[in-house]
Formats: structure tokens, C-alpha cells, sequence
């Protein structure tokens, strides 16, 4: 059976919105004239819910295996009877892979800078190519290096499932942040071991990916700012995060810095947690830290 379009649901129109509200904080001249590039699916929702903000698109679509054309052909038509097809660019392949290449399956190009960098994964983070490489993670360090090596503040927007978890890359991340925070002087032993012990994935990956951001943003002279994690049901009730960032290149010094932003703000952070369409701050049941001692 033929795969039409995605379909959203009343959470995935929530967390666009609250999307649109991270670009409308933090991108604040040239609107209208912003250049956008990610997964906005088929459907091309992003595209159409924020076609007042973009002068352009750059929309990737893999499609499915063997019928690629199928869903590519359907974003064509959806830009086109929306009509945005003048300010929509296709690439067609998978974009972990455009990213690191710089251009599609068809050899068309893939041009940096952007404003906006939506990494919009259906699945999960950890997934890993025939070399046992991280794709995913690799791709999100790609972006913050090519979007540093023009010294281009932007929004970074991430989401995922909770498939594939790599329990030992994510423990070894929280078991370093532990590890700085006993250094200041913070009382992480507790807090860090009931985050290790808790059944659920979200939220050990509340931590570990704006820990992984922050130190991508690091190496190529960004600060880096992460609004609160956002957590909802999908389609067919699959668990979803979406992460957002905004990332403010500052070459103040040649020699590279740590994060600016502490370890205890990342903790400390609610959920926003999306049901039925509403959200709300939620600790999920997790414990905070106590501020570091001056």
C-alpha cells in the first residue's frame, strides 16, 4: 500500500507552536527573510506553519525505500498547492548523510548557513551506520561546525523517539557530568544516581542531549541556550522529545572555552509535558540540584 503524507496529531501542532515561539524569541531581525533547512516531512508542516517567517525552505526527504519518489513527489505537490513551491528547495536522500557529504543523492548541493536547522527524526538518536558510527549525533556536530566555520547564530531544533537508546554512551555522559559537578563542589551523588536509576530513557536523554549540544557548541565558539525539553505522545503513541536551542556564536577568544551554561540549569529545568494539546511544567518526579556553593 502506498504511504501518503504524514498526519499530525493536536500534540505535534503544539509543539510547533511552541517551536514558533522559540524562533520569534531568539531571531528577532530580517524576519521573513529567514533560510530553513531540515525535515519537515512530506506534509511539509513546518513549511506552511511558518511560511510568514522563511524566505526559503531547503526540505529533505528520503522516502521510502525503493519507491523514493513516491514521497518526494508528494512534497512537490504539497509546496506547490500551498503555495510555497517558489521558496521550497528539495533534496532528496537521507540527511544525516547530505549533511556530511554536502549534497543529495542527486549531487544538488546543500549550502550553508542557515537560521534554522530542524532535525526532525522519526526515530531515535543512536541509530549506527555499517562502520558502528553514531549517524545521528555525527550530523547534529556537523551542523554546529558548519554553521561555526561562517560564525552564524542560529535555532537548532532535535526530536526523536526512544528507540535504540545506547544505554552506555548516555550513562558515560551523565557519569562525566557527575563527575564536573562533584569538582565545584555540587552534591550531584544522589541526584545523578536516581536520573541513572530511573526506568525511563526521557529522562536521562533530558540531560545528555543538551550536555552533548553544549559541548558541540563549545568547540566552535558558540554559547549555547536550551529552552525546556518537551515531551508528548505521537502518532500511534509513540513517546517523542523535542529539543530546542538557540546558539549564539561569540569568537571572543581563539582559545576555546567551557559551556556557559551550567550543568545545574540543564538538571534543573522542567519537562514541558504536551497532553491533548495542552502543556505543562512538569520534574517528572526527579530531583533538583542545590545551587553550587559561592
Amino acid at each position: 500500500m502506498r504511504k501518503g503524507p504524514q498526519r499530525f496529531t493536536r500534540n505535534k501542532d503544539r509543539v510547533r507552536e511552541l517551536q514558533r515561539e522559540t524562533l520569534e524569541k531568539y531571531l528577532h531581525e530580517y524576519r521573513g527573510r529567514w533560510r530553513y533547512f531540515g525535515l519537515p516531512s512530506s506534509a511539509l508542516g513546518d513549511a506552511i506553519a511558518w511560511r510568514d517567517l522563511f524566505s526559503e525552505f531547503v526540505a529533505v526527504e528520503r522516502g521510502v525505500e525503493g519507491k523514493e519518489w513516491e514521497l518526494q513527489h508528494d512534497l512537490e505537490l504539497r509546496a506547490f498547492r500551498s503555495g510555497i513551491s517558489a521558496r521550497v528547495t528539495q533534496l532528496r536522500g537521507d540527511i544525516d548523510r547530505i549533511i556530511a557529504r554536502g549534497k543529495d543523492s542527486f549531487g544538488n548541493k546543500v549550502v550553508f548557513p542557515f537560521d534554522v536547522v530542524s532535525l526532525d527524526y522519526s526515530g531515535g538518536l543512536f541509530y549506527l551506520d555499517k562502520k558502528g558510527k553514531k549517524l545521528r549525533l555525527q550530523a547534529i556536530a556537523n551542523v554546529v561546525e558548519l554553521q561555526g566555520k561562517v560564525g552564524k547564530s542560529f535555532v537548532l531544533m532535535v526530536s526523536c523517539n526512544l528507540d535504540a537508546v545506547n544505554q552506555a554512551e548516555v550513562r558515560g555522559a551523565l557519569g562525566n557530568m557527575k563527575t564536573e559537578l562533584i569538582r565545584y563542589g555540587a552534591k550531584a551523588e544522589e541526584v545523578l544516581a536516581a536520573y541513572l536509576k530511573d526506568a525511563r530513557d526521557e529522562v536521562r536523554l533530558k540531560l545528555y542531549v543538551p550536555y552533548f549540544v553544549n559541548q558541540e557548541a563549545a568547540k566552535n565558539h558558540y554559547h549555547c541556550e536550551t529552552q525546556n525539553v518537551i515531551v508528548y505522545n505521537g502518532n500511534r503513541g509513540v513517546r517523542m522529545m523535542a529539543f530546542r536551542f538557540f546558539l549564539a556564536f561569540d569568537q571572543a577568544t581563539e582559545a576555546l572555552r567551557s559551556p556557559r551554561e551550567r550543568l545545574s540549569q540543564i538538571i534543573n529545568k522542567p519537562f514541558l509535558e504536551i497532553i491533548d494539546g495542552q502543556d505543562q511544567l512538569t520534574t517528572s518526579g526527579m530531583p533538583k540540584l542545590e545551587a553550587l556553593p559561592s
